[in-house]
């Protein structure tokens, strides 16, 4: 598959990594920015406050929430093209 600059799954996972190396950096310290752009993490919040304080390592934690975060960038981005190309398509 070809990477495209004139893909939403490319400009999308490229925001996500944004926001979370803001969000590493210590800008984000409450995560705000983080949860407010993924509806994923919004939903699952109730379920990821226990699994964070059942958990001893921070770090992981974390690395989790951006999983989630960049994961579903990328399965939005990837949906959005598949829309616009078979839109493209019946035109």
């Amino acid at each position: 598959m070809k990477i495209s600059n004139k893909r939403f799954s490319f400009w999308l996972s490229l925001l996500s990594i944004m926001i979370c190396l803001i969000n590493l950096s210590g800008e984000d310290d409450k995560n705000l920015l983080l949860f407010f752009t993924s509806p994923t993490l919004m939903w699952l919040n109730p379920w990821l406050t226990d699994l964070h304080y059942a958990m001893e390592n921070e770090r992981i934690w974390q690395l989790i929430l951006y999983g989630i975060h960049f994961g579903t960038a990328i399965l939005v981005g990837l949906v959005a093209d598949l829309l616009l190309s078979r839109y493209r398509r019946k035109i």
